[in-house]
């Protein structure tokens, strides 16, 4: 790792919830907390209760966390504040992390960064296949003009960013996601969840994800029932969501056995005791949950879409299947589960390719360089940023701990956890 001097870098999420798009800010903020030369740490997280959780985990990786109610549909409304904000946050680069293409008041997050000095703006994004909103693109499009550098978790992401939302194709950066290891099992702890399960000497395929449409938790009930019955596996759902009531009643119906875990705090730990890890959603872009079951060793069955042939090498690490496509999703599972030395190669071949491409420290590295390479193209501002020179708590209000959040004007509602604009 190069040696550098270090800048301030400063976290921005006004998501009100905690998924993968927030894991992988957190996931950079633990990395960075162990470098070396790794930039002092910043956040700016929701105000909301449901984001607490990523406040504590920010803190917990060292971060200096300011809560400030999010932009929402009112952003206009609270431009002045944000510039304020962002005066009494020092930085020098603001990362913007967006599940949505539309989040981050329409990316005024931006301009207003800039406005407070800011030397460099880099956003995320997670899921721009969503349609263009047509009534939000013309201001997305003007605000991302203050964006010097927008990270694709995944290659096949790069044409919605130039076709789909404007961005210029040389301001876009392909990096793929990567984990912190999942704390690996036993043997004991692997025939123990087995046991729990009920599996005794059946085939275990499992899914981690929320039980909510566009993950398709439904379709692999669906093939399931359509497996020989010499091999048909047990099935273990894990996770919450707005699906489990019908999930519940298609299992019975379809006859099969299936146990439904809930959410687990060891839940990436889980695909270990899986012989099959399944993940045949409609919508991803590159799922954590399916690099926790490489970092795991296991096999994975995935649907084509987006950035996920970018994870999942086809009959290497894993099955690749069409989405919705039930008929074919249970011909390759069948096929998969009648060679369980083909099954164990592919997740040897997993854990390979996780530890060559997808790690944690791998993802932090790129990213700090993404950093510096907008640095190195910013002006400067006399002896430095304005946000970098600033100490916290200077100028405007809005800052420490919330103090902000009684203003919260033009504040609205965006979308609940279950939202189909949230990242996997």
């Amino acid at each position: 790792m190069s040696q550098a001097s270090p800048f301030r870098l400063t976290f921005y999420s006004d998501a009100p919830y905690y998924g993968g798009a927030e894991r992988y800010l957190v996931t950079l903020a633990r990395q960075y907390a162990r470098f070396p030369d790794g930039p002092r740490l910043s956040a700016i997280v929701e105000v909301e209760d449901a984001a607490e959780r990523l406040a504590t985990e920010f803190e917990g990786a060292g971060a200096e966390v300011t809560r400030f109610p999010g932009p929402g549909f009112g952003w206009w409304k609270q431009l002045p504040e944000l510039v304020s904000l962002f005066r009494s946050v020092p930085g020098d680069v603001l990362h913007v992390n967006l599940p949505s293409s539309y989040d981050a008041g329409v990316s005024s997050i931006a301009w207003a960064a800039k406005q407070a000095g800011y030397r460099a703006v880099v956003s995320t994004e997670h899921l721009p296949m969503i349609e263009r909103k047509y009534k939000k693109f013309p201001i997305k499009f003007l605000f991302s003009h203050w964006i010097d550098r927008v990270i694709a978790i995944a290659e096949a992401n790069r044409a919605f960013l130039v076709h789909r939302h404007g961005v210029d194709a040389d301001r876009v950066i392909a990096l793929p996601n990567g984990i912190e290891e999942p704390d690996l099992l036993t043997q004991e702890e692997i025939a123990a969840l087995r046991r729990e399960w009920g599996a005794r000497d059946r085939a275990v395929v499992g899914c981690v994800g929320r039980l909510t449409e566009r993950k398709g938790q439904h379709h692999l009930l669906s093939s399931v029932a359509r497996v020989d019955e010499s091999l048909r596996p047990l099935v273990v759902l894990v996770g919450e969501g707005e699906e489990d009531a019908r999930l519940r009643e298609l299992a019975a119906e379809l006859g099969l056995d299936v146990v439904f875990t809930g959410p687990r705090p060891d839940a990436a730990s889980l695909p270990q005791a899986f012989d099959v890890f399944a993940l045949v959603s409609s919508v991803e872009t590159m799922p954590l949950t399916i690099l926790e079951a490489m970092a795991g060793g296991v096999p994975v069955l995935a649907t084509s879409i987006f950035g996920v042939p970018e994870l999942v090498a086809d009959r290497e690490t894993g099955r690749l299947v069409p989405s919705g496509d039930v008929v074919e999703t249970a011909r390759v599972l069948e096929e998969m589960l009648a060679s369980p030395e083909a099954l164990q190669a592919m997740g040897r071949a997993g854990r390979e390719r996780y530890e060559r491409n997808f790690t944690a420290e791998k993802m932090a590295e790129r990213t700090l360089e993404v950093y510096r390479s907008a640095l190195a193209s910013a002006p400067q501002v006399g002896s430095g940023s304005r946000g970098g020179n600033r100490e916290r708590g200077e100028g405007a209000s809005g800052t420490g701990n919330g103090a902000a959040s009684a203003s919260g004007s033009g504040n609205g509602k965006r979308r609940s956890s279950s939202g189909d604009e949230t990242a996997a």
